[in-house]
């Protein structure tokens, strides 16, 4: 005989959203430094790695000099692209005077010129070639990891090539991850892509301020406005030391330290601005007043020392992404953007995945929205994220923007929204749609300070 059940249980589940780890990913680009296909990305935990992954050297066949050209034959196949002009360094060649790095141009399978106005003699000793690519990429490596706390980092491999074929790569593998969890959030790329045609025509597609990907770009003195302005919010150009080390890549230090960044309210989101750089060269104060000067109004940054503030390590100087604001500005605003969308998408699935408590479209439901959202401005202000005091309101969108715009909301950070009798009244169909896009939020970024005036007035008066 059946047991008539007295209770029968319904559970409903609540998944609390899991991290978005979007702002911590970022990419090395490499063009033929690496074994990798093309397109293909390798997880580097330590410097040490990097050795798993590596191009290794070409082995030479012949040498031979004639009217300021050396042609190179090498052992075997070198498996570069014909008709590519690439820098490639030579060693342990005999005559010395053959080894250095060179733009390379590749003309055929094993064979590659590279100009060479001195006659060296007679090879006797034919060495090795190795694309520049393999150093640059090491140089990276080196630099990245020689900082506090840096997470383990991707090497994305584009393939040897020209700087526009590596532009080439790189955009066709942002559109093939586009939304996906395989997308980055900066991108380290070579020196060579500097002022490129087709890599100002890149990064001009990625300005929108909905766009959360940047570019981390090593640039020289005579190309500082480049990209200033308000143009590419995304750019964070640097120029190195004129000294600088033959093992550094300077800007992947203040790279590392914007991908380390875990916000939390006891891991706050610190300044960019005169942030330690390790494993770097400061660019000399003494006789380069007129040349820092103008890379600052360039929004251009550099890496100099932290003397004046008696700190024996170099510092970042600016901070700035290249259309004038602070990197914290830019990082603030993905946050935001990022954690809402979570949020609320997260509000709205567990509340059809339960009985007790379901999300429905009212004015109740819409409360609830907008108190998640709140939640998450508050976790950015306590994060050193966001600035102001959180108020909501819950106004006519036209009111809203009347209040905003008559200052009403300075120093706030606003999340109105619409009532819903208004917002379905003002919009009919959006209801039966089950659209609702009467939520808004004014958020104000952490910022830091750059410059500071301090006013000192040396006197003899004494009263007494």
């Amino acid at each position: 005989m059946a047991t008539t059940k007295v209770v029968t249980v319904n559970t409903s589940i609540t998944t609390a959203p899991l991290p978005n780890q979007m702002q911590q990913r970022g990419a090395l680009v490499s063009q033929g430094g690496t074994t990798l296909s093309d397109g293909m990305v390798s997880r580097l935990s330590s410097p040490a790695d990097l050795a798993d992954i590596a191009a290794l050297p070409v082995v030479n066949a012949t040498l031979a000099w004639a009217s300021n050209v050396v042609t190179v034959t090498t052992a075997a196949p070198h498996g570069w692209t014909i008709g590519d002009v690439v820098k490639i360094t030579l060693a342990g060649v005999a005559p010395s005077g053959y080894n250095g790095t060179f733009p390379g141009t590749i003309t055929g399978a094993s064979t590659f010129t590279y100009p060479l106005t001195s006659n060296p003699g007679a090879e006797t000793t034919p060495g090795t070639s190795t694309l520049w690519a393999v150093a640059e990429l090491r140089q990276m490596v080196t630099t990245y990891f020689s900082g506090n706390g840096v997470r383990a980092i991707d090497v994305l491999e584009l393939g040897e090539g020209t700087a526009t074929a590596g532009v080439a790569g790189l955009t066709a593998f942002l559109i093939d991850v586009a939304g996906t969890t395989d997308a980055y959030y900066a991108y380290l790329v070579p020196r060579e892509w500097d002022n490129n045609a087709a890599f100002l025509t890149l990064i001009g597609q990625y300005t929108a301020p909905d766009k959360e990907v940047y570019f981390y770009v090593t640039t020289i003195l005579a190309n500082r406005a480049v990209y200033s302005g308000p143009a590419f919010k995304n750019v964070f150009a640097l120029v190195e030391a004129p000294d600088v080390d033959s093992q550094e890549f300077s800007c992947a230090a203040p790279f590392g330290t914007t991908l380390k960044q875990n916000p939390s309210t006891t891991n706050k989101v610190p300044p960019l601005s005169y942030t330690p750089c390790f494993g770097t060269t400061n660019y000399l104060v003494r006789g380069n007043q007129t040349t820092l000067s103008e890379l600052a109004d360039a929004n251009v940054n550099w890496i100099g020392t932290g003397a004046e503030g008696g700190i024996s390590t170099d510092i970042l100087f600016q901070g700035k992404m290249s259309d004038g604001n602070f990197w914290n500005f830019w990082y603030s605003v993905d946050w935001a953007q990022i954690n809402m969308d979570l949020a609320l998408a997260n509000e709205t699935i567990n509340g059809s995945a339960t009985s007790i408590n379901p999300l429905y479209y009212n004015q109740q439901g819409i409360d609830r929205l907008q108190n998640r959202a709140a939640r998450v401005a508050g976790q950015g202000v306590s994060y050193g994220l966001g600035n102001g005091q959180i108020l909501l309101t819950k106004l006519p969108a036209d009111q809203f923007q009347t209040n905003y715009n008559a200052g009403l909301y300075a120093g706030k950070i606003v999340i109105n929204a619409e009532p819903f009798r208004i917002y379905t009244a003002t919009n009919p169909s959006d209801y039966a749609a089950g659209k609702y896009s009467g939520i808004a939020c004014i958020w104000i970024p952490q910022l830091p300070f750059l410059n500071i005036f301090f006013n000192l007035q040396a006197t003899t008066l004494i009263t007494g």
